[in-house]
């Protein structure tokens, strides 16, 4: 299966295209504009794989969308681009929608145009393939679920996702849509929960937990969500929608603990006691993040799917990733 991806160097993208290109030795293109979450240093270790072919672009731009699908001949486009950033939705709206909206409105309209030039037995193979949040719903639900979007991010993943099935229905392009939950790993960006912890503690600077910290969030293993992706991308049925959530529960306050109690085995910081003293209970605006907690049932039954990485080994993982990337920073400023 050769693929076609957009924003792949991203964090959840260049996860996927690493266990993709290491896992089944088949070609793979990449569109990604490289904006402040995509960066090429998430792929640098395949960079020179001849499976492997980098395009510089954004999705809004049609022309080069269209020659990259015509000249690369893939078998499935899988679409991770996205304004994701979601805290400044609010204050740059316009930017979601023309990411996320008329960015995969773009998409779906050369996908479309280059599918209809397939055979009928590639056209009946082809997917194209949806990454989106399972924050669409607003809450905790199944796929069936209604959706009510309460920002203007989630607004625009929902547009986005209504476009990809209307180009099902109305087409019959074989669109597919994944609802993501809430992720975590190696390459995620510094303004992300976790590795913003990481920074703060390794500086010796206060971790505040706003109100009592018994915000719930629900943890998915990056690991196990490409795996999930890798096996809607080839078994999944067209039209179908498939919810990915990684089914354990933390609040905030537990999570920044159990981190902190993982990075005691790992270094020592001059001067500090311990990287647990380090958190303070902070009166003030909690934040207000729901626990989006997808229902797995259908990609359980129907294709086999669990999310085998409990959230301590995960953290490890993680959290040794960003050691080992942070390591000559580290150097100096420990000793």
């Amino acid at each position: 299966m050769r693929l076609f991806t957009t924003g792949g160097c991203g964090f959840i993208g260049s996860n996927f295209i690493l266990d993709w290109i290491n896992e089944n030795h088949e070609p793979l293109v990449n569109v990604d504009c490289l904006n402040y979450a995509g960066q090429l240093a998430n792929l640098k270790e395949i960079e020179n794989n001849p499976l492997y072919t980098f395009v510089h672009g954004n999705i809004n731009n049609r022309s080069l969308i269209s020659d990259t699908l015509v000249y690369n001949a893939p078998d499935c486009v899988i679409h991770f681009a996205a304004e994701s950033h979601a805290i400044n939705s609010p204050h740059k709206p316009e930017h979601f929608l023309v990411n996320n909206v008329i960015g995969t409105f773009n998409l779906l309209e050369e996908a479309l145009a280059y599918w209809k030039t397939l055979s009928p037995d590639a056209q009946q193979a082809f997917r194209f393939i949806h990454i989106s949040t399972s924050e669409v719903y607003g809450g905790s639900e199944k796929e069936t679920a209604s959706y009510q979007p309460n920002d203007p991010y989630t607004a625009s993943k929902a547009s986005a996702d209504h476009f990809v099935r209307a180009y099902y229905h109305t087409y019959g392009l074989p669109t597919i849509t994944i609802h993501i939950g809430n992720i975590y790993g190696p390459r995620q960006y510094s303004e992300k929960l976790i590795p913003a912890i990481l920074q703060q503690a390794l500086s010796g600077q206060q971790l505040a937990v706003y109100g009592n910290g018994q915000n719930m969030r629900d943890w998915l293993y990056v690991g196990d969500a490409v795996a999930a992706i890798s096996l809607i991308a080839q078994h999944g049925i067209p039209g179908e929608v498939y919810n990915i959530g990684g089914e354990q529960e933390r609040s905030n306050l537990t999570l920044i603990k159990t981190m902190c109690q993982i990075l005691e085995k790992k270094i020592a910081h001059p001067g500090i006691a311990s990287f647990e003293s380090l958190i303070e209970l902070v009166q003030g605006e909690a934040n207000t993040d729901s626990c989006y907690n997808a229902d797995n049932d259908k990609v359980r039954n129907e294709l086999g799917w669990n999310a085998n990485t409990p959230l301590n080994e995960g953290l490890d993982t993680t959290i040794s990733w960003y050691l080992q990337q942070w390591s000559a920073d580290l150097e100096k400023r420990l000793t």
